[in-house]
């Protein structure tokens, strides 16, 4: 019984030995704001931002993501504007035999009207490379496009690697294959 006793204070109180971040959390972010303002030669402590890691990119900052890449090339494709198209793959044309050539067909037919609708979804980038940061991306995607004739569904993926000039994103590759219902 007494040793419940004893013990019942330390379950309460907690130890006086424990570390209470919070109260250790103002001197010790003005502490770091002073060392980070001497380094910089700011004379305002508290204009200086805390540093904290810089998220990697192989793209510029200001950059569009792979998967808006990926919906600007169909939209160029639906459009029928061809060379916009290939503007956006690696060296401005596509490859010799574009993995999605079943869907440049469609979408480049002279029939304007056989395409009546196309639906894409795009999924999270995965990163197809051991580099930090990744330089080499895969965007999932699934496309609906409907026709005169009924819609036709297609599934595969973009490989985009890097511009030269590390300005954006350019694709070069694909695997797009019609999907049977």
């Amino acid at each position: 019984m007494r040793r419940a006793v004893i013990l019942l204070p330390l379950l309460l109180g907690g130890c006086s030995c424990e570390r209470h971040p919070a109260a250790d959390a103002p001197g010790a972010a003005a502490t770091a704001a002073t060392a980070v303002a001497e380094a910089t030669g700011s004379t305002d402590a508290a204009t200086v931002a805390p540093l904290g890691p810089a998220p990697l990119s192989a793209v510029a900052a200001g950059a569009e993501d792979e998967g808006v890449v990926v919906r600007h090339y169909l939209n160029a494709l639906a459009r029928g504007d061809h060379a916009a198209a290939d503007a956006f793959w690696s060296g401005g044309r596509t490859a010799s035999h574009a993995d999605d050539a079943v869907l440049r067909q469609l979408l480049s037919q002279p029939e304007p009207s056989r395409v009546l609708s196309l639906r894409m979804d795009t999924e999270v980038p995965i990163a197809r490379d051991q580099a930090q940061p990744s330089r080499l991306r895969e965007v999932p995607v699934r496309i609906r496009v409907m026709t005169a004739d009924g819609p036709l569904r297609y599934q595969g993926g973009y490989r985009l690697q890097p511009r030269p000039d590390a300005s954006g994103w350019e694709i070069h590759g694909a695997s797009v294959q019609p999907v049977l219902d």
